[in-house]
């Protein structure tokens, strides 16, 4: 049996750098540290900034409940994200398309309930008051983006676009579990535009940003 000789520059690099590789830690106590990431947050936040007027008015379901539940779904795709960003342990792109949708999905039944909860709410200047809605939902995001990216480039994953289209879609939702409890409005047009519009943004710049590195990483190959 022959055995194919490693490329020239492979054998080069390992030879140059002969220190131990420091194995990954197991799934679990990866995605732990998102959840850290995501107390913090919530905890921040909490005593922090003024809640929702509406919230004790609110069904303990439709308030801290539904933050809880997109906090969680949106832990659960990062950790999709990471464990896909480990060679040999990649997730199915149909397991993907799901897990993506079932976060939407989550988002939506979240706004859809809201909605029907509070009578629709009002809806003053929908552009102001969005662009706040989705800055804000950016700005909650990005540490547990940071702690992702982190975690994923240890891995050196393979289809680093899938992870960051994951890791973008559970950050995105876990920052709106948590803008749940701040943004004042439950009309259905404001949440859909412009808070799961954060979400598909947030999506689309962890494709983007993935997408990106790989090129980068061929071309230094």
């Amino acid at each position: 049996m022959t055995v194919d000789p490693l490329p020239e520059a492979l054998r080069k690099a390992v030879e140059a750098d002969p220190r131990p590789v420091r194995p990954l830690s197991p799934l679990w106590r990866r995605t732990l540290a998102v959840v850290v990431v995501a107390v913090a947050l919530l905890a921040a936040v909490a005593a922090t900034h003024t809640l929702r007027p509406d919230l004790r008015g609110l069904s303990p379901w439709l308030g801290w409940g539904a933050t809880l539940v997109e906090i969680l779904v949106g832990v659960a795709l990062i950790g999709l994200a990471l464990r896909d960003s480990v060679p040999g342990q990649a997730v199915s792109r149909p397991a993907v398309a799901l897990a993506v949708a079932a976060g939407l999905a989550v988002n939506f039944l979240t706004a859809f309930a809201t909605w029907a909860g509070t009578r629709g709410g009002t809806m003053p200047d929908m552009a102001v008051c969005g662009a706040t809605c989705m800055r804000t939902e950016t700005w909650i995001a990005l540490p547990a983006v940071l702690v992702t990216l982190v975690l994923v480039l240890r891995a050196l994953p393979l289809r680093p676009a899938v992870v960051g289209l994951l890791g973008g879609a559970g950050a995105g939702l876990m920052a709106d579990g948590i803008n749940h409890l701040l943004c004042p409005m439950s009309d259905l047009r404001h949440i859909l535009v412009w808070h799961t519009g954060a979400i598909l943004c947030l999506m689309a710049a962890g494709w983007l940003a993935g997408t990106t590195w790989e090129l980068l990483r061929s071309r230094r190959t």
